[in-house]
């Protein structure tokens, strides 16, 4: 696993602030944990490509950089 991830802020933010589910406390779905897993997944999948055919331990490493 490179630990010298590049992840441009900006482009992280947005992903972030297209999904509610991950920030709005207002929501139903904020408080299911396989929603929020599901659409963290997504954002890593959109942060690295290659984020799908990891294994486990590589995608749970790749998760503490975001």
């Amino acid at each position: 696993m490179d630990k010298d991830l590049n992840i441009d802020n900006d482009i992280l933010i947005a992903l972030e602030e297209a999904r509610p589910v991950l920030w709005d406390k207002t929501l139903e779905v904020f408080k299911s944990r396989n929603a929020t897993r599901e659409t963290w997944s997504q954002v890593s999948c959109e942060l690295n490509e290659d984020f799908k055919e990891m294994e486990s331990k590589e995608k749970n490493e790749s998760r503490t950089f975001i």
